[in-house]
């Protein structure tokens, strides 16, 4: 077996006794410090194998590929093989693909959009509205009550009135009322949509939870979708419908939320996009009249 980063010993053995012998692993990890991932090829093709970092990733990455992501069809997400409770692993299917990214061609960058759009559709009806209400609303309190905390460890990186700016807008959730809800990717962004020039397909469902659909177009809301008005047209056409009034009143509120979080979590770790990322929407909200 070639190997360029050697998987756990235990969990070598247990994928091997899944898998059947090796041939070759690969580390496909991200630069973040807690991922690991890599690619296995043996003689039932190729794999990837992932270690959780916590068992509630875990949980719900297993729950979501064996609940949800079956709905998207074959080739339009991977397909668990197995998992293990005890070693925080998954064992999935390999499909064709890189991430999007700014670099990819325009046009191939609409048709995945729009395609991402129609699977985010159908993984978002894999959980009907009654049975995630509860989530849902659970995290619109959620995103209220952490809104202090964040805003406190953004420090300096927040003025005292682009604080009381996220402050009214992100209070302004809990008096929308309920909004739809379904099984969120949690993760949904260009990173984690593979594209083969023909064809998009979704992966890494770590954050997968019941909640409030319009959650999981925050990040475009904020990374892509102000220079790229383009990718949001293509997006909802995918979807199937556009946000309603309601969603695209909390899609702000949870933007602001999130534009804390970001400046928080981005110059503690280092991390430059996410600090431009939360920079921007800040701004942003300011420009559009948000004060």
């Amino acid at each position: 077996m070639t190997e360029s980063a050697s998987l756990p010993a235990s969990t070598a053995a247990w994928v091997a006794s899944v898998l059947g012998p090796l041939q070759a692993v690969r580390d496909t990890s991200h630069v973040r410090t807690n991922s690991q991932v890599w690619e296995v090829t043996g003689r039932t093709g190729r794999h990837f194998v992932k270690v959780s970092p916590e068992p509630v990733f875990h949980t719900r990455e297993t729950r979501a590929y064996r609940e949800a992501v079956p709905r998207l069809g074959y080739a339009n997400a991977l397909a668990l093989k197995d998992s293990s409770a005890q070693l925080l692993a998954l064992i999935v299917t390999a499909v064709d693909g890189e991430p999007l990214t700014s670099g990819t061609a325009p046009a191939r960058r609409r048709v995945a959009h729009e395609q991402a759009g129609g699977l985010l559709r159908l993984l978002h009806q894999a959980l009907p509205n009654h049975a995630a209400q509860a989530e849902a609303t659970s995290t619109v309190e959620a995103t209220v009550t952490g809104l202090e905390r964040r805003i406190a460890a953004a420090g300096d990186h927040l003025s005292g009135a682009e604080a009381d700016m996220l402050r009214r807008i992100v209070h302004t959730l809990p008096g929308l009322g309920p909004l739809p809800a379904g099984f969120l990717h949690g993760d949904f962004w260009e990173r984690n949509m593979l594209w083969n020039g023909r064809r998009c397909a979704l992966i890494d469902y770590e954050r997968s939870t019941p909640g409030p659909l319009v959650a999981d177009f925050v990040k475009l809301a904020t990374a892509v979708w102000p220079d790229h008005p383009e990718l949001r047209t293509a997006m909802f056409a995918g979807y199937g419908r556009p946000l309603s009034d309601i969603e695209q009143r909390a899609l702000v509120a949870f933007t602001a939320a999130d534009a804390a979080g970001a400046l928080s979590y981005g110059p503690r770790h280092g991390d430059s996009h996410v600090t431009a990322r939360g920079r921007r929407a800040v701004e942003r909200l300011a420009r559009e009249g948000r004060r």
